[in-house]
């Protein structure tokens, strides 16, 4: 079904809703005051990318605002009125998740060690692995070869570059 638009009649409403002066239907703005949005973003502890993901703007935004050639607006300029005043606002609405500890069962808790305990239990996994390429030493010898053909590659490469140069034509200034 078209629909046929009636300018006249759409623009005699118009004049007789502004003749009426009907104030209800008027939009009162409220007077937010201007917002430091780097200070804010400090207060938080986040970095430009986090605090742009976590009030819902690009950062491409967030880094305009900072720098003055943007101002925010509307529900923005609110949102970020209201983190001036309570900074861990968003944190509370949507913590971060922690990030995931990977933890086999028998082993103590990666998130409950201490800092010498991790260090030991990093000792222990490195000292298994040299254990295991000293009782293997296939794998050491593939090493080895592989360590060796690159650099037979290298060497040949140098020399392909050296004997370029020798050809080369000399030129004096």
């Amino acid at each position: 079904m078209q629909h046929h638009r009636k300018p006249r009649k759409e623009l005699n409403v118009t004049v007789t809703f502004l003749e009426a002066d009907n104030t209800s239907a008027r939009r009162h703005h409220g007077n937010i005051p201007s917002v430091d949005v780097t200070a804010i973003r400090q207060r938080t502890g986040l970095s430009q990318n986090d605090f742009a993901a976590s009030i819902g703007v690009p950062e491409g935004t967030l880094v305009s605002w900072e720098q003055g050639r943007r101002q925010p607006s509307g529900a923005a300029k609110v949102l970020l009125a209201l983190l001036a005043k309570k900074p861990n606002l968003v944190m509370e609405l949507y913590p971060v998740a922690q990030p995931r500890v990977r933890w086999a069962p028998g082993c103590p808790d990666p998130n409950t060690m201490t800092a010498e305990e991790r260090l030991a239990d990093v000792g222990q996994i490195l000292a298994i692995g040299i254990l295991r390429m000293r009782t293997n030493p296939s794998r050491q010898a593939r090493s080895h070869e592989v360590q060796s053909s690159q650099a037979d590659r290298k060497e040949a490469a140098n020399e392909s570059i050296r004997s370029a140069i020798s050809r080369s034509p000399k030129t004096t200034l």
